[in-house]
């Protein structure tokens, strides 16, 4: 009883820790639904440890970030964001950092949703293909089904059916079940483009919480301090490891 006790906040622990650790992502379009995901649902405190490795992500993808041309669509984005940054961040740079974050944010997301959506036209046209297939397998296997029935009534109707008029219902028969014999084939593929289609709509980050994201990286980041919110707090393998 106790050991089962025990192990139930053991692994309450090590799931936190593994929601906490970004590690082994990266701030790409491509794995961009594990982050987001990971990062909106981010609790504090976090680790100091990976409160580090999720600082040096953030911090050195916007250091490889190219700002876009400063074109309407672009002012239209800042001064969207700019009331709401301006109202959590004090600091003027750290307000113009997160601006900037906050535009790589969009840019991945961007080309993200292209990815997704191109990768859904992929696997709707491949399902399409298939139930097209599909449907033209059943209506030429029934096709050779009724061609070997009438071969067999016209064998049947000759007073000397020559070798091939009594062949010609055996070879309709293999040609229509080798049609038949695919559907299960192709009902297979189209189970596996359903699950895969799926699973691109299921991981597709279909718009952005920016107010989150403001707040939450305001904290990861060290802009912002909130009374009462403790953002990180270190454990005895941090002390080890930083002291």
């Amino acid at each position: 009883m106790n050991t089962a006790m025990d192990k139930q906040p053991l692994s309450k622990a090590r799931a936190r820790e593994t929601a906490q650790d970004f590690s082994k992502l990266n701030l790409s379009p491509n794995n961009f639904h594990a982050f987001y995901i990971k990062f909106i649902n981010l609790r504090f405190p976090v680790m100091v440890s990976h409160l580090i490795e999720l600082r040096y992500l953030v911090n050195h993808a916007v250091d490889k970030y190219k700002e876009p041309p400063l074109t309407a669509d672009y002012r239209q984005f800042r001064d969207s964001l700019q009331a709401a940054v301006d109202s959590f961040i004090d600091n003027p740079r750290y307000r113009e950092r997160m601006l900037l974050i906050l535009s790589m944010f969009r840019n991945i997301h961007y080309h993200h949703s292209i990815i997704s959506r191109n990768a859904e036209l992929e696997l709707r046209s491949a399902m399409a293909t298939n139930r097209a297939q599909h449907a033209r397998f059943i209506r030429y296997g029934l096709v050779f089904i009724f061609a070997g029935v009438s071969s067999g009534i016209a064998w049947l109707a000759t007073i000397e059916p020559t070798l091939f008029v009594k062949l010609l219902p055996a070879i309709y028969g293999t040609i229509a079940w080798n049609y038949f014999h695919k559907l299960p084939g192709l009902d297979q593929q189209h189970e596996k483009l359903t699950l895969e289609l799926n699973d691109v709509l299921r991981r597709r980050v279909e718009s952005l919480n920016w107010k989150t994201l403001i707040h939450k990286l305001a904290l990861v980041l060290g802009y912002k301090r909130v009374q009462g919110v403790e953002v990180f707090h270190i454990d005895q393998a941090d002390q080890h490891a930083y002291h």
